[in-house]
């Protein structure tokens, strides 16, 4: 490899770094959206998780741009336990403004405006439960999402924190505070890819 090829590798390396470094900065400036819980209980799901953005959209029903109407704690909040008391599953339901369709199936209303979607994380009391650190829409917060129906006939985000991403950019809603710099950096490249699909930029 030539001294050049070597410089211009370097200078993209460095590039890439601090681009990085910036990211958790300012993640890290910002309040920690956890802090207003008590306590966070994370549980890991097998999910089938796409990081590519042609093979999300041709898995998704439905994709929006659009946002959540109420805070998280004001949100119809789901858990069901087995006859012993053992949690079963939970989920949010959250009320979204749809403000452009993106894909839709043929028999979704092209001038519906408001749905309600399923969100993998739930409250009780002061502690949140989450899956696969998944990180709730905020209200307001326009976004990027991506939903398939489930077996009720609820239409549901899929693709955990890779299946919205706000038209803001990288905000400290977009992924966990514990995201790693390469996790982060994935976001970003995968932000951009969204953004550029859908002409958002």
């Amino acid at each position: 490899m030539s001294f050049f090829k070597k410089k211009m590798v370097l200078a993209s390396l460095f590039v890439i770094l601090a681009i990085s470094i910036g990211a958790i900065a300012y993640v890290n400036s910002q309040s920690k959206p956890e802090e207003h819980f008590h306590k966070i209980v994370n549980l890991s799901a097998n999910s089938l998780t796409f990081h590519e953005i042609d093979k999300l959209d041709a898995f998704a029903e439905l994709i929006v741009i659009g946002h959540a109407t109420d805070d998280f704690r004001d949100r119809e909040h789901v858990i069901t336990v087995f006859d012993d008391g053992t949690m079963q599953s939970f989920h949010t339901k959250t009320n979204i403004k749809i403000d452009r369709i993106l894909k839709k199936p043929d028999d979704f209303p092209s001038d519906q405006n408001e749905l309600t979607i399923i969100e993998p994380a739930s409250l009780e009391g002061d502690v949140k439960y989450t899956v696969n650190d998944y990180v709730e829409l905020q209200k307001g917060d326009t976004s990027v999402l991506f939903l398939m129906k489930n077996t009720f006939g609820d239409y549901g985000l899929i693709n955990d924190n890779l299946g919205k991403f706000s038209l803001e950019g990288i905000t400290q809603y977009s992924m966990p505070q514990s995201s790693t710099a390469q996790v982060l950096s994935e976001y970003k490249n995968f932000w951009d890819s969204v953004m550029e699909k859908y002409d958002l930029i």
